[in-house]
């Protein structure tokens, strides 16, 4: 009887949405690119093969993906495309204002295979459930036609997250549906719009 009977108003909880772009990769096919221009979303899918025959010099893209491996266009995988990374780390992707001046690696071939070392250890392997989990580092890249783009991989699993394999075994069946979250800079700016 001593204390109030009026009941508190409810606690108004903060909802955070993400207004940034999410492409979602099909990289399943391990014989395959999947290859990806993010600023019309546009991919195309080609062989292993046609890969070699130049035609992936041929087509607009900037990332390619097959399983876990991810090639830009730019370097040693297409000596006229322009695509360039840096790794920024695990750091917080809305707090990435600008995109640097310079020092965007291009593709190299290391040991007969095309890898692009910015993005060579974008995940961990967890020995126990041989899973997947990306580490959500953040990358930003100067894009094929000259725009900047920042980007992280949020997920590899098409029907979990990758914090759900962390205690179960998610199939190979589920895998290589990489989830990307995203945002371009104007034209000619280095500057990234604030989405939030």
């Amino acid at each position: 009887e001593d204390f109030e009977t009026v009941p508190l108003h409810p606690k108004k909880i903060k909802k955070i949405t993400k207004k940034n772009p999410i492409i979602k990769v099909n990289a399943k096919d391990r014989n395959s690119w999947m290859l990806v221009e993010f600023t019309t979303r546009n991919t195309i899918q080609i062989s292993e093969t046609e890969a070699e025959t130049d035609k992936i010099n041929q087509s607009n893209w900037d990332l390619g993906f097959s399983r876990t491996k991810i090639i830009s266009n730019g370097g040693k995988t297409n000596p006229f495309g322009k695509t360039g990374i840096i790794n920024l780390g695990s750091i917080d992707f809305d707090e990435v204002k600008s995109a640097p001046q310079n020092g965007y690696v291009q593709d190299h071939r290391s040991l007969g295979n095309l890898i692009n070392k910015e993005l060579a250890g974008w995940y961990n392997y967890r020995t126990r459930t041989h899973n997947i989990e990306s580490k959500r580092n953040v990358y930003v890249l100067k894009l094929n036609n000259g725009i900047f783009m920042k980007m992280r991989i949020l997920n590899y699993y098409c029907g979990q997250k990758d914090k759900e394999c962390r205690s179960m075994i998610c199939t190979r069946e589920e895998a290589a549906c990489l989830t990307i979250e995203y945002v371009l800079a104007q034209q000619g700016s280095h500057e990234f719009p604030d989405t939030r």
